[in-house]
């Protein structure tokens, strides 16, 4: 693998940004303000599926839990990012769980309200579309990672992604901006937390990235790169 493509879904599309005034004042207008403490479950599957949800900031967590019970995460929604977008392409009860992971606050709006700003701007069907693909696309790579590579191989990519998206260049290498915990990354590539603890160790004795009070910073990218292309 020489390249990895940045189209990971953690990549955050503003897209109230680039509306007309007007329509920005009436998604504004027909929007309410919500806040939302750490650990508060926001919808669960069998929920009505009848609001839209705009990050002004905090972190929503999107997943579900298996027949057996493990959590499985999906996605992470930061600032300037929708979620609970899903149910506007059909359906009317929620399928999985939105949960705050810190202090969160939103701009919720009803789906009335919703589908009629995107019936007054085609860009914005389009933005949307562009949004669910991208998820759609996360989860079909998920899987086939899941049934092809083993964890060392699917937590180097997640990292690589990771820093891709929201890394930042320092002395040592390349931070990743937010805090991950290991069991947030064993949820989003269906590990065990004391695996993902045992390969970051491994990673960290090969000198490939420091993790230090929830935050990694990648230092030497073709060699973790490597260890996927060794799959």
């Amino acid at each position: 693998m020489q390249n990895m493509e940045k189209r990971w879904f953690l990549n955050p599309v503003d897209i109230i940004s680039g509306l007309p005034q007007s329509e920005k004042d009436f998604f504004f207008e027909q929007s309410i303000k919500k806040t939302f403490k750490k650990g508060k479950v926001i919808f669960s599957p069998g929920d009505e599926g009848n609001m839209i949800y705009y990050v002004l900031k905090g972190r929503v967590k999107i997943y579900d839990i298996s027949l057996g019970g493990k959590e499985v995460i999906y996605w992470f929604c930061g600032q300037k990012e929708f979620f609970g977008l899903a149910e506007i392409c059909g359906g009317e009860q929620r399928t999985v769980f939105a949960e705050a992971v810190e202090d969160t606050e939103t701009l919720t709006i009803d789906k009335n309200s919703f589908e009629k700003l995107i019936s007054r701007n085609p860009s914005l069907s389009f933005a949307l579309m562009r949004i669910l693909g991208k998820r759609i696309r996360l989860a079909h790579d998920t899987i086939k990672d899941i049934i092809i590579c083993d964890v060392p191989s699917r937590l180097a990519r997640l990292i690589i992604k990771l820093s891709e998206i929201c890394g930042e260049k320092t002395e040592n290498g390349i931070l990743i901006s937010k805090k991950f915990t290991h069991q947030e990354m064993a949820d989003m590539i269906g590990a065990t937390r004391t695996t993902v603890t045992e390969v970051m160790n491994d990673f960290k004795r090969k000198g490939l990235l420091i993790y230090e009070s929830g935050r990694i910073t990648v230092v030497d990218s073709n060699r973790l790169l490597s260890v996927i292309d060794t799959v």
